[in-house]
C-alpha cells in the first residue's frame, strides 16, 4: 500500500471513529478527504450519507448515495440505504424500484452480514414481500391445537417460533441493575394491567395539548431536547449513535424523578392522565414521562435498557405511518389509542420511515411480579447512590 492510500485509509477509520462519536461535521470531513486522497468504492459515499443524516441534512444523504450507486451501481448496501432515504423522503414509488433491484442482487450474494439482514427486513416490510416461512412440523401442532386463540397463547407461540428457527430467542440484559428472576418477556398483555383503557380513552385529551405545544407554544415547543444527552443519566464517556441528535428528543414532564412544572402546566390533563395510574407509574429509581418525538427519517438503534424492575409504557399519540418499533423477536406497529408495555431490557429499536414526526407519550411501572417489600427494597437500595446511575 502507497503513502496515499495509506493516508486515505487512516482518514476513513477518522470518519468512522467520528460517526461513532455522532460527530456529523468531523466525520464528513474526514471523509471528503478520503475521498480526494482516492479511498476506492461505494461504502465511503455511504458512510457520508449517515454523516449527513446525523446533521439533518436528507437532499446531500440522498446525493450521498446516488454518488455510491455512480461509482458502484452493483452496491447491494447502497441501494438498499438508498431506499431507506427515499422512504424518508417520501418518494414511496422511486423507494420500491430500489429495493425491488436490491433484493434481486442480495439473491446473488453469498453471505450476508447483519447490516445486510436487517436492510433486507426493511425492503420486504415495505413492499409486503416478506417470505413465507418454510413449513415445520410445529405448523400442523399449532393447528391442531388451535395454539392462538387465546390471548395467553403468544409467550408458546413464541417456544414454536423458535424450535422451527424462525425467531431468536432474546434475554433481559440489563447495563445497570439486575433483579434475577423476573420474567424474560417483551411485551406484556394490556389485561396485566387495570388503567391502560382509561388511558387510551383520554388520548383525544393529551393529542389536544401537545398539538396547542407545538402550534401555539413555539418557544415552549423548543424545550424539547434529544433524548441521550452526554450530561444525562448515562454519565460521562456515553457513546450512542444519536448522542445530543434532535432527531430523537423528548419533552419532559417528569424528568428522571424531578417534575418540571413549567411543562407540566402546559400539560396538564396529560399529567394528571398518569397521576391516576397511581404509585405503579412512579417506580425507582428516577421515573420519567415525556413526550418523544422521532423525527422523518429516523431510526433509533438496538440498545438495552439499565435496570429490571420497571416496565415501559408508550401510548401513540401522532402516527405519521411508516412507524415501526420491534422488542426482542416481535415487531409491531403503533396504532392509535393502543398501549404497549414492554421490557426495555430486552434489546429493542424504533423507525420512522415516514415524512412526518411521530409522537408517542412515554412513562415507566414497576413491574408487576415485585411485592411491596421488595418494591420497597429496591428503592432504598437506589437511595445508596452510584448503585445503579
Amino acid at each position: 500500500m502507497d503513502e496515499q492510500q495509506a493516508q486515505a485509509r487512516s482518514q476513513a477509520a477518522a470518519g468512522m471513529q467520528a460517526l461513532q462519536r455522532s460527530d456529523g461535521n468531523g466525520a464528513l470531513a474526514a471523509f471528503r478527504r478520503a475521498i480526494d486522497l482516492g479511498w476506492p468504492g461505494a461504502d465511503v459515499w455511504v458512510a457520508s450519507s449517515f454523516a449527513h443524516s446525523l446533521l439533518g441534512d436528507m437532499a446531500n444523504r440522498l446525493a450521498a448515495l446516488e454518488k455510491a450507486l455512480e461509482v458502484d451501481p452493483a452496491s447491494v448496501r447502497a441501494r438498499l440505504h438508498y431506499g431507506q432515504a427515499l422512504v424518508g423522503a417520501g418518494r414511496h414509488e422511486d423507494a420500491e424500484t430500489q429495493f425491488r433491484q436490491g433484493l434481486e442482487g442480495v439473491s446473488r450474494m453469498g453471505i450476508r452480514n447483519v447490516e445486510i439482514e436487517k436492510l433486507v427486513e426493511a425492503a420486504r416490510d415495505f413492499i409486503g414481500q416478506r417470505a413465507e416461512p418454510e413449513p415445520h412440523p410445529v405448523d400442523d401442532f399449532a393447528r391442531q391445537h388451535n395454539v392462538g386463540s387465546e390471548p395467553g397463547d403468544d409467550l408458546f407461540r413464541q417456544s414454536l417460533d423458535i424450535l422451527a428457527g424462525r425467531a431468536a430467542p432474546y434475554e433481559s440484559r440489563p447495563t445497570r441493575y439486575l433483579y434475577p428472576g423476573l420474567p424474560n418477556r417483551q411485551f406484556y398483555p394490556l389485561e396485566d394491567f387495570t388503567w391502560t383503557e382509561a388511558l387510551a380513552a383520554k388520548t383525544p385529551e393529551i393529542r389536544a395539548e401537545l398539538d396547542n405545544l407545538l402550534t401555539h407554544q413555539a418557544s415552549e415547543a423548543d424545550r424539547f431536547a434529544p433524548y441521550v444527552e452526554k450530561t444525562g443519566r448515562e454519565g460521562p464517556g456515553v457513546s450512542h449513535p444519536l448522542l445530543d441528535n434532535p432527531q430523537w428528543s423528548a419533552f419532559y414532564l417528569i424528568k428522571q424523578g424531578k417534575r418540571m412544572e413549567e411543562n407540566i402546566a402546559l400539560c396538564p390533563k396529560t399529567m394528571a392522565a398518569i397521576d391516576a395510574i397511581g404509585e405503579d407509574a412512579r417506580p425507582a429509581p428516577a421515573p420519567s414521562v415525556l413526550f418523544s418525538l422521532l423525527k422523518p427519517g429516523a431510526r433509533i438503534p438496538p440498545h438495552h435498557g439499565m435496570l429490571n424492575t420497571r416496565l415501559i409504557c408508550h401510548l401513540p399519540i401522532i402516527l405519521p405511518g411508516q412507524c415501526g418499533f420491534r422488542v426482542g423477536n416481535e415487531t409491531r406497529e403503533w396504532k392509535e389509542g393502543e398501549v404497549f408495555v414492554f421490557d426495555d431490557t430486552i434489546e429493542h429499536e424504533a423507525w420512522n420511515n415516514s415524512t412526518g414526526p411521530r409522537y408517542i407519550l412515554i412513562f415507566e411501572h414497576w413491574r408487576p411480579e415485585l411485592s411491596a417489600r421488595h418494591r420497597h427494597l429496591v428503592s432504598e437500595l437506589f437511595k445508596l447512590g452510584g448503585i445503579a446511575g
